[in-house]
């Protein structure tokens, strides 16, 4: 997810007083259960705990129309009623397969002996025209129809190359609904390539999964007292990350606009996700990572009071610890992200690495020379570099010298890994030569 276990953990405790057991304890069985509605739970702890932090919060009181809406703040002068909402382009992904085509041509692959990777996948595209404007699909089949067509039109043509001694494999297919071309270079493994348009940057302002979710809630909150609002955060979703608009796309602003000008019982429209960027004299800088946060407010209505409580909420929000097209990925699968695998640093006679993935090589669940790669089985079957890691401990124990101290450096919350530092000592005579 975007941030780290650790972080919403102390949040869900600071919530269990405010909001009840019940209320925490469902939030707690989201965040644990993979799936997309995962990003929706950590969103919404996120939000709840950083208005509690500023002013008083309820969550799910009755409406009188029967809905429960997830926020009612109160912090004189101002007060609100607001849901909160995760958008993504899952539908999007939905109707335009190429993950699940490029999945299914890495399987297809195995079947027939040939090595990992190695694979160029382009798919072309077609733009859709309506009265209210375009829309960009790829040329693929239905989600359903992916596995038949892969077996059927594509293993067969795989197959007769390989009969005839090819050692690079083309397919190129274009006819009125599917255009591909793919290319398999057994040299290239195990890296592969891909480049399809992109189907999810929004062209109508009233057609994209943001204008959706905003029009779904404003529905749920109608009846609301007051000020009432939408709190819209990054499940992955385009229209919510950092892009600049080619001219027949349409703004974050234009959308929210529209869905205004249609709406307009809604008085703000808070949008949350994460920005991303390089600072620093180094080629390569790690990656410095920020909430970012948009206030917009209907025409007409007085945000000066709602500026100050953003500004004040996002300060106590995690410090993310990923992306949100990362998170979501993340979100979707089971067990729990990584620590600080495979990253380590050596000094002279000390090396520190991540305590999870020491733990890991105690149990015998993985060995240093794994790397720390997440499927430890995948990765062993590889072509991997020496392990310097490894090398180096090798190295010491080879000379007779032994770990003369231990110890587990502690990090904070938005961390998800502490490490272990490993002293080794002079040569032990237990083990060396004696002097």
């Amino acid at each position: 997810m975007i941030f780290a276990r650790r972080a919403l953990q102390r949040r869900l405790d600071e919530l269990r007083p405010i909001l009840g057991e019940t209320t925490v304890s469902a939030l707690a069985v989201r965040l644990n259960r993979p799936g997309g509605d995962r990003m929706a739970a950590m969103w919404e702890v996120v939000v709840l705990h950083a208005l509690s932090r500023c002013g008083s919060v309820e969550s799910e009181l009755p409406l009188p129309s029967g809905r429960r809406p997830d926020v009612r703040f109160e912090r004189p002068p101002l007060v609100f009623t607001a849901d909160v909402t995760t958008i993504s382009d899952t539908g999007l992904d939905h109707a335009n397969p190429y993950h699940e085509l490029s999945e299914l041509v890495e399987a297809a692959k195995t079947k027939l002996g040939l090595p990992i990777g190695g694979v160029d996948l382009h798919v072309h595209s077609r733009n859709d025209r309506t009265r209210r404007g375009t829309r960009t699909v790829l040329r693929l089949p239905p989600r359903g129809r992916l596995r038949g067509f892969v077996e059927n039109t594509i293993l067969p043509q795989l197959r007769e190359q390989i009969a005839a001694r090819a050692t690079v494999l083309n397919v190129a297919i274009d006819d009125d609904d599917v255009a591909i071309d793919l290319t398999i270079d057994p040299s290239r493994s195990p890296t592969s390539s891909g480049s399809f348009a992109a189907y999810d940057v929004p062209k109508m302002r009233d057609r994209n999964p943001l204008y959706r979710a905003l029009e779904s809630k404003a529905g749920q909150l109608r009846g609301a007292d007051g000020v009432s609002g939408v709190i819209a955060c990054d499940g992955d979703c385009v229209a919510l990350s950092a892009r600049r608009p080619g001219w027949d796309e349409v703004t974050t602003d234009q959308i929210v606009g529209e869905f205004f000008r249609q709406y307009s019982s809604i008085d703000f429209v808070l949008l949350l996700s994460v920005r991303e960027s390089r600072e620093g004299p180094w080629a390569i800088p790690p990656a410095f990572r920020r909430n970012h946060a948009t206030l917009l407010v209907r025409p007409g209505f007085d945000d000066t009071e709602l500026k100050t409580l953003v500004q004040s909420a996002v300060e106590h929000f995690p410090k993310p610890a990923m992306m949100p097209v990362n998170g979501a990925l993340r979100a979707r699968e089971e067990g729990y992200d990584l620590g600080h695998h495979g990253g380590y640093r050596m000094s002279g006679s000390k090396v520190r690495l991540g305590l999870r993935e020491f733990t890991e090589i105690f149990a015998g669940l993985r060995t240093l020379g794994d790397g720390g790669a997440r499927n430890v089985e995948a990765a062993r079957k590889a072509p991997r570099p020496p392990n310097h890691l490894q090398s180096f401990v090798l190295h010491n124990l080879m000379e007779g010298r032994l770990p003369a101290s231990i110890e587990v450096i502690k990090t904070d919350e938005d961390d998800s890994d502490d490490y272990v530092e490993i002293v080794f000592g002079e040569p032990d005579p237990a083990i060396s030569p004696l002097r």
